[in-house]
Parts: structure tokens; sequence; C-alpha cells
């Protein structure tokens, strides 16, 4: 069966192609973890090579494996075209091929080659500030430099296309929420921990945490003791059976692996100083379940793509939004066993400083990676990491103090969904023309106790997809409203009979997709479904208390 590229996938290449013919700069793709990154590098290639088929191309990487992974996708997507591979590790020199696959630590100081374009996978790893291997070799190698990456900015540089840059434009297509909505990527869940390890003492340098301050605080025999007694029990009792646990240095790693086997669980660390034999050897007992833990450092957070990894523990402090990011990715792809979604254990407190991982920001150039507070908190009796305004724990009903209220259940933690509940003593209802069309819209303006104004529109003169949905919308709320429909009626008369009646209790609102910065009404809540939701948050606490008893015996 020939491969065939998904929707969003054909529409980045066609945006790429689209943004390259009206700038001259260098546009970077930004893709999601699990999007198939390798797959739209590959159809970027195919085209290019249809239209102009004397180009010559260069993928540029630094990891054999992302080579390999690259390459067997082109070969996939094209078996006729000659491909070369020029990487130290895959123990090959080849550069006369129409397109070759290199690793940067080979090439870089081959600067007097000539490529038509450039592809560098990973390109996050370039400098903005004009230095390293990378612009060593982009210098005079090539007139068009195109990167990929999940995580568009660095730390202490912010996005890469601010100051000098190499990059020009940033093309995003799709989201992980979009990728998770459609079933390309799975869900992550996220649980904090009672055993917590103390980064108060250490310190940063460049805007990150001492590697060797991080190894010699928090490889601690009795802390390690206790991370691995919960790691174990919290495996047991969700039912996960590949565990991917990053450590603050590479003896931790080995000592938690130790700790971990010592209590039964099979379990082995994993760095770059072993052989590539042995490292092959422990990944491949990993992804065959003859291990169920692996420990690493920072060895697995690109280029390592098992799809079953169903939880992920982080045991190291990090102020970097890409690293965070990437090590939270090895969870996002779909699992082929009874697991479908991936938990996280976070000992690091890494979703509390950096939120929930479709929100992540940038660091700014200057913040030393401190992006600001993350919207998230903890909930003291479960340990289920919530939205920092939520008011009751979706796990187990807690109710949080200074707030009164205790109506709504979520699960926004670490996969981001955006959810926030707000309790409503008022709504407004008008017809306005729209600012973008100048079409009439109804529009119903919420007033919140937290001081925010939220809106929701209904553009039901609208004679496409827009309308459709507004008069489904208004339908939906008639009757949550127990309105009977009048056809005689216009639609400013039942405005007013809607307005009329009582507002929702609550109401919840999301994240744009695309404008971070504004919320969308999704949900409204009567007076009626309270008294549901608080039914089901005492059920909650109750399996919350049993959780505590069975399992990390609390």
């Amino acid at each position: 069966m020939p491969l065939e590229l998904r929707g969003y996938q054909k529409k980045t290449i066609t945006s790429l192609f689209s943004w390259m013919e009206k700038n001259q700069g260098n546009p970077c793709v930004v893709l999601p973890t699990g999007a198939g990154k390798s797959l739209v590098i590959a159809g970027f290639i195919q085209q290019t090579l249809e239209l102009w088929p004397d180009t010559r191309i260069l993928v540029l990487t630094h990891q054999k494996e992302l080579i390999e992974q690259d390459a067997r996708q082109l070969h996939r997507l094209l078996p006729d075209v000659s491909i070369g591979i020029y990487a130290a590790s895959l123990k090959s020199k080849e550069l006369d091929e129409p397109v070759t696959f290199a690793s940067i630590q080979s090439i870089y100081k081959k600067t007097g080659l000539r490529w038509n374009v450039i592809l560098v996978d990973e390109c996050h790893l370039i400098n903005n500030d004009n230095q390293g291997m990378y612009r060593t070799f982009l210098k005079n190698s090539c007139r068009r430099v195109i990167g990929f990456t999940a995580t568009p900015y660095r730390m202490g540089q912010g996005y890469l296309t601010d100051g000098d840059g190499l990059f020009s434009g940033l093309i995003s297509e799709v989201s992980i929420l979009d990728l998770q909505n459609m079933g390309y990527l799975a869900k992550l869940r996220s649980k904090g921990t009672f055993t917590k390890l103390d980064c108060s003492e250490l310190h940063l340098r460049g805007g990150e945490f001492i590697e060797s301050e991080m190894q010699e605080k928090l490889d601690v025999y009795s802390t390690n003791e206790a991370i691995a007694e919960e790691i174990i029990r919290s495996a047991e009792y969700y039912g996960r059976e590949h565990i991917l646990i990053f450590c603050s240095g590479i003896e931790h790693a080995k000592h938690i692996a130790e700790i971990i086997s010592g209590k039964g669980m099979k379990a082995k660390d994993i760095n770059g100083s072993m052989s590539t034999e042995d490292r092959e050897d422990i990944l491949y007992q990993f992804t065959h379940g003859m291990i169920t833990a692996l420990t690493n450092t920072q060895l697995l957070t690109t280029g390592f793509d098992y799809p079953d990894i169903d939880m992920i523990c982080m045991l190291r402090p990090t102020m970097s939004p890409g690293l965070y990011s990437q090590e939270l990715g090895r969870g996002l792809r779909l699992k082929t066993g009874n697991n479908k979604d991936c938990l996280v254990l976070d000992f690091a407190g890494n979703v509390q400083r950096h939120g929930p991982l479709a929100y992540v920001a940038p660091p700014s150039k200057k913040s030393e990676g401190r992006g600001g507070v993350a919207p998230c908190k903890e909930c003291p009796e479960c340990l289920e990491i919530v939205p920092a305004s939520a008011s009751v724990c979706p796990s187990c009903g807690y109710e949080f103090p200074k707030n009164d209220m205790t109506w709504i259940l979520f699960d926004g933690d670490v996969n981001g969904d955006g959810l926030t509940a707000h309790r409503c003593f008022t709504w407004l209802w008008s017809i306005v023309p729209s600012r973008k069309t100048g079409m009439p819209q109804i529009v119903c303006e919420y007033r919140t106790m937290d001081g925010k104004i939220s809106r929701k529109f209904y553009q039901v003169w609208n004679e496409g997809w827009a309308g459709q949905k507004g008069r489904q919308g208004i339908t939906e709320l008639m009757r949550k409203l127990r309105l009977t429909a009048n056809p005689d009626e216009d639609w400013q008369a039942l405005v007013g009979r809607i307005s009329a009646c009582p507002c929702p209790s609550i109401i919840v609102t999301q994240k744009d997709k695309k404008l971070h910065r504004y919320e969308n009404v999704v949900r409204e809540f009567w007076e009626e479904d309270v008294k549901r939701i608080e039914e089901r948050a005492r059920k909650l606490k109750e399996e919350a208390d049993e959780h505590r008893k069975r399992i990390l015996g609390k």
C-alpha cells in the first residue's frame, strides 16, 4: 500500500512552499512530537524533486537515530531516490547522492560543500548568537535553510526567530490538542507525588540548574528509596508496563535503577558513555518487555519514539521548557496495549514550573528560563495536578481554601486542555455587527464573580457553517432553558426571552487554540447540574481515600 500523508502534513508542506514563495529568509516548521516530522520532511523532498529534479538536498541533524528515521521515511515515500549517509556513527561517508542525510558532528568542518537547500531536524539546537557547529557549517553552505522542531525556542534566547536567529518565520499548522482530538496522539494525565525532590538549594547557570549540583544534592539514598517505592506502587495500581524515568545525572539514574530492581521490578539505566551495542541491547529489552523501567538523564529526550511508554517519571528539575516538552513528548505516541494514555509522575516540580504541555511558554531572552508562574497547582488530598484557577479537585473533590465555588469538575492537568470554571452572576444579550464581516450576530456577555467578562457569539445570519453552528447553539440553549420555539418570532424577540431567563451558575472557558490569551465559553451549568456534580465529587473523594489506603499506604 502506498504511503499516504495525513491532511495536516500536506497542509504544512503547502504552507512551507507558500511561505518561501513570498519570503527570502529561512522558515522554521513547528510540528508537535508525534506529528510525523520525518514524513513531512520526506514529503517536502518528494515535491521538491518532482518540481526541480536536479536539486541537491542535505538533511542535517545531531543523532544517528534521527538520521536513520528520516532516511527510512524518505525511502518509504520515494523508494527509487538515491540516498547518501554522511555520519561517522553509522560508518558511512557518502556525499555524491541527490539527497544526503548527515550528522552535524561529522560534516560541520566541510564548509566548502554546497547544497540547494538544507533541512535541519531538531533545529532548536541552532544557536541564535551566530556561533557553534551549526552556524559555522551553514554560513556558506547553501542559499536556503529550513528548520523542523517541536520546540521553536532556546534557553535565554527566546524564539528561534529572535535577535540574530537564523530563522525569520515560524510555520505551525497543527497543535498537540488538535492531534489528540483527531486521534493521532495519546493523552497525558498527571499525578503529584508524596515524595518531593528538594530543589531549594540548587543554583542556575545560563538559565538552567547546574548539573553537578543536581547530582550531588538530589541523589540521596533515602529519597531514592521513597521515589522507587512510589513508582512501583503507582505502576502496579495504574497497570503501567513501560516506564521511562528522567534522572538528574548518570549516577542518579544508575542508583534509581538499582533500587527499583532490588524491590522486584526489572529496571536498567542507559547513558551515552555506553557502547552502541550495549545501548541498543538495553532498548531492545525495554521495548520487548524484558525490563519494565528504564532510567536515563537526557539521552532519550529525542530520537526515541517507542509508542507504548505509558508512564513517565521526572526526577530531574529543569528550567528549560524545551527539555520539559521533549521529555513529556515521549508519552504522546498512540499505545498498542491496554493503556491508552500516559501517566506522568513529577517528583521535580516541572509541571508547576512550566504548566500544561499544550501551553508551555518559551523563555524570554533575559528571564533565565523563568517564563512566569505556571497555571497549575496540586491537590493536597490526592495529589492531582489541576489548573491554578480550579476551586475543586477533579479527582477527589477537595475544595481549595479562600474560594467558595464547590461545583465543578475537570481534568485540566499536564495535558493542557485549558479548561477553567467561573461562577457567573449575570448575563447580557445583544445583537451587534461583526467586526470582521459587518454581518449582525447575537452576543451573550457573561459577568463572573472573579471579575472576568466572557463572550459567546452566535452567527445565526451566516449562510455557511458558522451560521449552522450558531443556530444549533441557540436551539440547544433553548432546550436547557425549557423554552419552546415560536415560528412567528424574530431573533430580536427570542433574544429578549432568553435574556429574561436565569443565567447559568457556572460557565466553563477554554483557551483559544491559536490565540492563547483569549478564552472561549464552551459549557454552561445551571443549579440542577451543580447538585449532580457535587454528588460525583463526593464519590470521587471516597475513591481517592481508598487509593491512599490501598496503594500509597498513607
